[in-house]
């Protein structure tokens, strides 16, 4: 097995961390919501004024990948994650205080900002900072063990600890994420793409230890963005804007955009956002108080258990096999659960465990598959050039539907049952499946460079397409080169 550098370590060490800082913003706003909407009544909010507050962070998101859009441009991307990480630090201090709810739904704004902007931040990292053959391990362990364990880890203590004092843990991990990101060093992606050649070559050979292969792809990630720099010189706008402008007119990048799209109405309906949030309400409406921890313990275990698994199965099968697969499994134990919820939906000691287990059992499925492969694929697929715009894009899709799934899940919920809200989930996740299966490409063990070959020209490249462009990257820089030597 390869050795990693102590570099790369450091950053996958501090994405874990933001991870599990993120997860624990929903593991205690579970307990938080649960606790409103029960005895707790430091803070009077009527019950739509907690699902609103529930749901605002998934709106208020998208001002997240907004600022992260303007800052990572200007100052990359280590000080960007410490620059979005600060807010949330006073928030959680201010939510163990407050007694208002205006004071409550205002953090839940600034704590969404800080989700929106590190979430994106860390998905473009993954696929800047780690390898391509360690990029979907390095991704599932960070973004998909580490959001479960912080998740896991605020439902647990919210079971026995009030949520204010559960808001003052949080401030562990968000603090201790701030610290370790100040000792990166900058993404070589984004030195290149600012013309920081000799920075972004030796940032890169200190995060890999280096090969032919590894000597090969930081040629092509030079090279690549030297062409597309002579690309837009065309253009009087400042150099960002003529990069964006540039990449907007490739039909490629919209057919991205859209593929995208539908990842996240699948990721929206199979709906670990909503048990994230939701979770202690939703575990003591199907199977009662007794025994909550133990209950909650068990699916949650089972979600980092399926975590875990996909650190092994994204290395061992194909990415649209793994999601169809996967996806289609959990399917089916949703439909069976939705089967006996219709016939027992009420609390029943005899069926309350069948519950627990199928719902556990869905939890490890889509974690262990369905969502790291669509991870990987939103870590890889944007092109540098627009990166930032795409995010903002999708997130705004992404934001407004995660916002209605948990803003009317209650209503829902009360209206048709859980057995009818499960069932409608599952018909909308094979559509999306369907879907992702016939246009998604593959991508493992791909460079970001091949990847963006293969959404420009196909399923299929040839193995000399990638040096084709650098030849033409070379030719046109010759040529600005004896321009701009003529014109001196």
């Amino acid at each position: 097995m390869e050795r990693i550098k102590t570099s790369q370590i450091l950053i996958q060490i501090g994405l874990l961390l933001c991870s599990i800082s993120d997860g624990f913003i929903f593991g205690q706003m579970s307990g938080m919501v649960d606790a409103l909407l029960g005895d707790d009544h430091s803070i009077d909010m009527t019950p739509d004024e907690v699902s609103l507050m529930a749901a605002l962070i998934n709106l208020t998101c998208l001002g997240g990948l907004f600022i992260v859009g303007i800052i990572t441009e200007k100052f990359g991307r280590r000080r960007t994650i410490t620059f979005l990480s600060m807010p949330l630090v006073i928030c959680w201090i201010v939510v163990y205080y407050a007694r208002s709810k205006l004071v409550i739904i205002a953090t839940r704004v600034i704590v969404g900002i800080s989700f929106g902007g590190i979430l994106s931040l860390c998905f473009i990292c993954v696929g800047e900072y780690a390898p391509s053959n360690i990029r979907p391990l390095a991704l599932n362990l960070s973004l998909g063990v580490g959001g479960q364990i912080g998740s896991t880890l605020g439902h647990v203590l919210s079971i026995f600890l009030n949520w204010r004092t559960v808001a003052l843990i949080g401030l562990v991990p968000t603090i201790l994420s701030c610290i370790v990101t100040a000792f990166w060093v900058e993404s070589p992606s984004w030195l290149a793409s600012k013309g920081r050649y000799k920075e972004c070559q030796e940032a890169y050979r200190s995060l890999h230890v280096m090969n032919q292969e590894d000597e090969t792809e930081l040629e092509n990630l030079i090279a690549l963005e030297k062409l597309k720099s002579a690309a837009v010189k065309e253009n009087n706008s400042p150099k960002p804007m003529k990069r964006l402008i540039w990449a907007c007119k490739q039909l490629y990048l919209w057919k991205i955009i859209f593929m995208t799209i539908v990842t996240h109405v699948y990721r929206v309906a199979a709906g670990r956002m909503l048990f994230c949030t939701m979770a202690l309400t939703i575990f003591k409406d199907l199977t009662g108080y007794a025994n909550l921890w133990m209950v909650t313990s068990l699916i949650d275990g089972f979600g980092i258990i399926g975590a875990a698994m996909s650190c092994v199965f994204i290395r061992l099968f194909k990415l649209k096999s793994l999601l169809f697969i996967m996806g289609s499994l959990a399917n089916v134990v949703l439909i069976t659960l939705s089967i006996i919820l219709y016939f027992y939906p009420n609390v029943d000691s005899n069926i309350t465990w069948v519950k627990a287990i199928l719902l556990a059992i869905y939890l490890i499925v889509i974690n262990a598959g369905s969502y790291p492969a669509i991870d990987t694929l939103y870590a890889e697929i944007f092109p540098l050039e627009a990166k930032a715009f795409c995010l903002f894009v999708v997130g705004l899709v992404s934001c407004v539907l995660q916002f209605l799934a948990i803003q009317f899940a209650q209503n829902m919920i009360h209206s048709i049952g859980y057995s009818a809200v499960f069932l409608i989930k599952a018909l909308v996740s094979f559509i999306a499946l369907v879907y992702l299966y016939k246009f998604l490409p593959e991508t493992k063990g791909k460079t970001l460079q091949e990847i963006e070959l293969i959404l420009k020209k196909g399923s299929k490249i040839d193995g000399n397409d990638l040096r084709n462009d650098v030849q033409v990257s070379d030719c046109m820089l010759q040529k600005e080169e004896t321009f701009n030597t003529k014109v001196a």
